[in-house]
């Protein structure tokens, strides 16, 4: 039988508020210091000593720190305000990340990773993540809110690819000036401190707006207590699925398999992810417009299919030319998912389940990716191989069909959501 769930949020005329903007500009300053770190993490632990197997345990104890964090935000979202949220995070994986720089003592490292969730920060999921899902819902309307989400998506691509250039200052420091890698590489950690540091700024200017109209304090959040529990844990599974695979392939590890299998440079990786983010920007522009057409659910799913396919191939590649053509040609395709799902997870549940769609669905990508880095380190341990990026791919082909036939008689009883642009 086919569901109709309505939105009944009533709609605000006129421009993005003044939160929406402060909001992107959180995003892009996240995804500046995320673009930043991606490209080096890896290759830093690999200097300073780590084997490759300790590097996946390090990145695994900062999606489990990421995980964590996350479910506090979800469960307190009635008590401590969004802003107050979104500065502590920004502040503590600043701090998490000094600890990164003075010290090369493994346990240190990762118990700062698990408390600054290096790698449980990014766009994708995280604790901040849910925080710019509920508060953009809260300045958006119906009828722009797959906009709204659009141009969160494009702040974080502009953000990563301007922090994956940053990452040319090692190289000119290293090439130019003589330094050893570790000093030219903590340039780049003070760097992403600095950024940290500004975000919490930022976001110490949000309004009231931007949080929950349900009365503070009023009960302790719970999925399995939902009015939407089967729609708000059905989707939470199958992003926790997506997840597990994305973690095995993202932007670190692409760092090190182009260092490892083709002898790149870190800038010219740094280029390439640029080069990335531009074309992501061009696909997260374009998924209003196709959603408009064909829907959110086939945007999100079908423009994930071409974008797997893609990538099996990149694994595949015989020269580091194609490889990095595939990879591009990826970008085309793998980010128009986002805003078209946001969109959609925000439109499938009521208003006052929507502070437990977006954290449950964020806990769902959590509990998926937490392994996920570790699997690869020990897929790792012995060789640099395909397995990851090929078992990677095939399941996260698995999830796009897993999720498409489970929602696709899911409509929406709001013909503005998928015909604005």
């Amino acid at each position: 039988m086919t569901q109709y769930i309505s939105d009944q949020l009533l709609p605000i005329e006129g421009r993005p508020s003044l939160d929406a903007y402060i909001v992107y500009a959180g995003r892009g300053l996240r995804d500046m210091g995320r673009g930043l770190i991606a490209v080096i993490m890896a290759i830093y632990l690999s200097a300073i000593g780590l084997s490759i197997t300790q590097i996946g345990l390090v990145l695994g104890a900062s999606l489990v720190g990421g995980f964590v964090l996350s479910l506090a935000v979800m469960f307190t979202a009635n008590w401590i305000s969004r802003r107050t949220w979104f500065a502590f995070i920004a502040l503590l994986t600043g701090l998490m990340i000094l600890v990164l720089m003075v010290t090369e003592n493994v346990w240190l490292i990762g118990v700062a990773s698990f408390c600054g969730s290096y790698a449980g920060s990014g766009m994708h999921w995280g604790p901040s993540l849910q925080l710019e899902q509920q508060s953009l819902t809260e300045v958006s309307t119906p009828a722009n809110r797959t906009r709204a989400f659009s141009n969160l998506s494009i702040s974080s691509a502009g953000g990563r690819a301007i922090g994956s250039a940053l990452v040319g200052i090692a190289t000119y420091l290293i090439g130019v000036r003589g330094w050893e890698l570790i000093d030219a590489y903590k340039v780049l950690l003070a760097i992403y401190l600095g950024i940290n540091v500004l975000n919490a700024v930022v976001y110490l200017c949000l309004s009231s707006a931007v949080e929950s109209k349900l009365p503070s304090g009023e009960q302790l959040v719970n999925p399995f207590k939902s009015k939407a529990k089967r729609p708000v844990l059905g989707m939470s599974a199958l992003f926790g699925v997506d997840s597990f695979a994305g973690g095995m392939i993202f932007d670190s590890f692409f760092a090190l398999w182009m260092v490892e299998k083709y002898d790149l440079s870190e800038g010219t990786i740094g280029a390439i992810l640029v080069g990335t983010q531009a074309m992501n920007m061009v696909s997260i522009w374009l998924a209003p417009y196709v959603s408009a057409r064909i829907g959110l659910l086939n945007t999100f799913v079908w423009t994930q299919v071409v974008s797997n396919l893609f990538l099996i191939s990149f694994a595949l590649s015989p020269a580091a030319w194609i490889a990095v053509f595939l990879w591009m040609a990826r970008g085309i395709f793998d980010e128009m998912d986002v805003p078209t799902r946001q969109a959609y997870m925000m439109a499938i549940v009521p208003p006052e389940e929507r502070t437990v769609m977006a954290g449950s669905a964020n806990l769902g990508r959590g509990i998926g990716r937490m392994p996920s880095s570790t699997a690869t380190g020990f897929l790792w341990a012995g060789s640099y191989t395909v397995a990851p990026w090929l078992f990677g791919g095939g399941l996260k082909l698995v999830y796009d069909f897993l999720i498409y036939f489970s929602f696709r008689n899911v409509k929406i009883d709001d013909q503005q959501l998928e015909s604005s642009h």
